[in-house]
C-alpha cells in the first residue's frame, strides 16, 4: 500500500484544508474586498471596488463549484486569510 503524502503550507495549515470551498455567512465579497483595498494602500475609488467586488464574485462562485480546479478554492481561502476573514 502507497503512503499518502500531503503537504503542509507554513503554520502547519494542511493543503487539504485550503482546497475546500466552506460557506461563512460572516463575512461577504464586499468585507474581502474593502479589506484588499486597505491592504494595498490603493486609492479606494467607487470603480476599484465594484471591480474588486465582481472578481471576488467570479472567484467564489468558481471555488464553490467543486467540478472547478482546487486552484480556486485555494486562492479564495488565502484571500480570506489575508484579510484577516479566515484562519486554518
Amino acid at each position: 500500500m502507497k503512503e499518502r503524502f500531503h503537504t503542509e503550507v507554513r503554520g502547519g495549515t494542511d493543503m487539504r484544508d485550503l482546497k475546500k470551498y466552506i460557506e461563512n455567512s460572516s463575512y461577504c465579497v464586499e468585507d474581502i474586498a474593502k479589506h484588499l483595498i486597505e491592504l494595498s494602500n490603493l486609492e479606494l475609488s467607487e470603480e476599484l471596488k465594484r471591480e474588486l467586488e465582481d472578481s471576488l464574485c467570479f472567484l467564489k462562485a468558481a471555488a464553490e463549484n467543486k467540478y472547478n480546479s482546487d486552484y480556486f478554492r485555494v486562492l479564495y481561502n488565502v484571500l480570506l486569510v489575508i484579510t484577516g476573514n479566515e484562519c486554518f
